[in-house]
């Protein structure tokens, strides 16, 4: 066992040391007669610890400990701790006796239930857990928030989507003109458009344009920022024929997230292009750009700009806003522009730094998460490190964009 479980370990013993020790004088100022077997049973768990059996010494120790209102948060100690070990049939098995027991209160039970609830979701036990969250739900009004709250996260991961919906609608605050921006929590609202967002994309791979369209409208009225629901809007107009349409959704993109705006950049040419306005689409880009200076954009504006016989310009583009804001995918397409006219010799450099370059961004992430840092090659919307949706995001800098 680790040495900080150890540490753990004896922290709780520690605790219940002192409640037992607390315990003991009271036993003997009113002459019970049980306090000699806990302190006895209580010295026996401090002797397997030592000696390096703590599964043993904790048994001892809850064995030792009465259940009743005083020291109801030390079992549910030893029982949140031993989850986070992994060793969640012994946490299951500590919580269950818990809820044997008729010394406890309504609202202790209540507690108990909750921590059962979590036991099942991390033995994976999801339809117990969803059980017990449901009953929590007709018992509590004090958990019933936390109660909703794990069932969300179960949807979630079951990609239950029109579950996690009904269950993220009652978690959003009723409208009040007393509501301020400092206590109003978003992070149920994003999850719900997101929540949508996978239903449209379910919907569109089933050819139900009106049922995707449907929900990502929901998706947009609960976060007006959700990048997401905008490109797949775009994405299905484009499909669909409807170039007007989604050139709108996709110019949104910029103005919800300009990180984002590299993402759209193609099917936003291809629409441009099925309306044959390219000038148009140069003119808004250079606009974007000055406004919001990136790699992404500005590789778009050097490959349309080259496309229209304009190789010469392109180049000299590119150079004059690398002086002002340089970038490795900003070299590595000036070093492409120049190596077919240098000379052989300066051509061999040029292909060892276009190599070097390549190989550098190849293995530099793309994205991180500005919630818990994670980073990677792909964008998850739900972030794989600290389950958040829509945290992740391009990553912007002389190695990004």
């Amino acid at each position: 066992m680790p040495e900080f479980s150890h540490l753990l370990l004896i922290v709780v013993a520690i605790a219940i040391g002192w409640i037992l020790g607390k315990w003991n004088r009271n036993a003997s100022e009113s002459e019970q007669s049980e306090s000699p077997d806990a302190s006895v049973t209580y010295y026996q768990g401090l002797n397997f610890l030592l000696h390096e059996q703590p599964d043993v010494a904790i048994d001892s120790f809850v064995s030792s400990l009465e259940v009743n209102s005083d020291t109801l948060e030390t079992h549910l100690a030893v029982g949140s701790l031993l989850r986070r070990k992994g060793e969640v049939d012994r946490a299951i098995r500590i919580h269950q006796n818990l809820l044997a027991r008729p010394s406890l209160g309504g609202d202790q039970l209540h507690q108990v239930h909750m921590e059962l609830a979590r036991d099942y979701i991390s033995a994976g036990l999801l339809d117990r857990a969803e059980r017990m969250l449901r009953d929590l739900l007709q018992q509590s009004q004090a958990w019933r928030r936390t109660a909703l709250r794990h069932l969300l996260e179960i949807y979630q991961d079951e990609k239950e989507w029109d579950r996690a919906i009904e269950v993220g609608k009652e978690l959003v605050p009723k409208k009040n003109w007393l509501r301020s921006s400092s206590n109003y929590d978003d992070t149920i609202h994003r999850s719900l458009a997101h929540f949508l967002c996978e239903k449209a994309e379910l919907a569109y791979q089933a050819q139900d344009i009106h049922a995707a369209r449907s929900a990502l409208k929901q998706a947009l009225h609960y976060d007006r920022q959700c990048v997401r629901a905008s490109m797949l809007l775009g994405n299905i107009e484009l499909d669909c024929g409807h170039n007007g349409a989604a050139i709108k959704a996709f110019k949104r993109v910029f103005n919800q997230n300009r990180l984002f705006i590299g993402e759209v950049l193609e099917p936003l040419h291809r629409a441009f292009r099925k309306q044959s306005e390219e000038l148009e689409l140069i003119t808004y880009l250079m606009a974007c750009y000055e406004e919001y200076p990136s790699t992404a954009l500005l590789l778009k504006l050097v490959e349309l700009i080259d496309s229209n016989q304009q190789a010469e310009q392109a180049e000299a583009y590119l150079a004059q806003q690398l002086k002002r804001r340089p970038t490795l995918r900003g070299l590595l397409q000036l070093i492409n522009f120049q190596a077919p006219k240098a000379s052989e010799s300066a051509r061999e450099n040029l292909e060892v730094l276009q190599r070097m370059l390549s190989e550098l961004l190849s293995a530099k992430p793309r994205y991180q998460c500005d919630h818990c840092g994670f980073s990677g090659q792909q964008l998850h919307w739900l972030c794989p490190s600290c389950k958040h949706w829509g945290r992740t995001a391009p990553i912007r800098g002389a190695e990004g964009d």
